[in-house]
């Protein structure tokens, strides 16, 4: 079954909450960027807590990228998301070694750090983008994601975000949730939320109940305490394809491109998000050279024409 992001009301309309079952997601994208073991947690959790975000904030053809640099070993990480279940994401540094906690557990802080910025960017169509930003507070993610909203969208809210290991570094499981206080909560509703939050499994023991999203759900707000308003699935954006990056290849100099060709043979171009890498053969790199060569001709015709006049 696809990874799956649910969107639920409670029936007193006290809350609204999202809940998400991102493991293929997260292990795809471990593959593609060959992160370690801690990098895929660290990627897994960012990616996982900017598609909430997106599903929460965005509406229509909306999109928006998180650029998070806590100024820890692991480097910036940037994620964007869409409103129709896509995302996508990069650590700077996805071969991090491991860092531990006294309990000898992957600290995930410790690599983000939290001493530095956070950052939404919002874009819509035929409007300018809007930039909210605050500060990573605990380099955990999903604390700092929650700080977002709380602060910069004056939303209450909790973000919870994780990702379990297997042994063999792969991804046992990971998932998140997202829970806002609407405008009918009261002091009670908001310290029994509290309560349950406090005493919920982890969410991978909960993910591996076959109900999926819905055991995060339940755990949270209480079987049959909520209505199901929408279900999306998610999944890495699509990799653009290699006839998008020789255009973009072909917007480069002559001189550069006959470089890869004289230097290299050849050259490889890897996509920052997706960590796919395409080759270009020599002979590529010619075909492409010689549309460069003459557009560059063609340009200096018309510069000189320019002058004529």
């Amino acid at each position: 079954m696809a990874d799956q992001l649910i969107k639920v009301i409670t029936k007193d309309e006290a809350f609204r909450a999202f809940a998400v079952d991102g493991t293929k997601l997260v292990q795809e994208a471990a593959s593609s960027h060959e992160t370690s073991r801690l990098a895929t947690v660290v990627l897994g959790r960012a990616l996982l807590a900017t598609e909430i975000l997106a599903q929460a904030t965005l509406k229509g053809e909306e999109r928006l990228n998180v650029k998070m640099a806590g100024r820890g070993p692991i480097g910036q990480i940037v994620t964007e998301a869409d409103t129709k279940g896509a995302v996508r994401g990069y650590v700077s540094n996805p071969t991090i070694e491991p860092i531990v906690n006294d309990d000898n557990q992957l600290n995930v802080a410790g690599a983000v750090g939290n001493n530095g910025s956070f950052q939404v960017t919002k874009f819509a169509p035929y409007s300018n983008p809007y930039i909210g930003q605050s500060i990573m507070v605990s380099g955990e993610i999903g604390d700092d994601f929650t700080y977002y909203l709380t602060h910069s969208e004056q939303i209450p809210s909790v973000i919870g975000v994780g990702v379990t290991m297997n042994p063999d570094d792969t991804v046992k499981a990971a998932g998140g949730f997202l829970v806002q206080a609407l405008p009918g909560a009261t002091d009670a509703q908001l310290t029994e939320l509290n309560e349950k939050l406090q005493q919920m499994p982890a969410l991978a023991t909960l993910l591996g109940n076959k109900k999926g999203p819905l055991a995060i759900l339940d755990a949270i707000l209480g079987e049959q305490n909520y209505s199901k308003l929408q279900a999306v699935t998610i999944g890495l954006a699509a990799e653009p394809s290699k006839e998008a990056y020789a255009e973009q290849l072909a917007t480069l100099p002559s001189s550069e491109i006959q470089a890869m060709i004289d230097e290299d043979g050849g050259a490889e171009v890897r996509g920052k998000f997706s960590g796919k890498r395409h080759q270009f053969t020599a002979h590529e790199l010619d075909m492409i050279l010689q549309d460069v060569l003459k557009r560059e001709a063609e340009q200096k015709e018309d510069e000189g024409s320019d002058k004529d006049q």
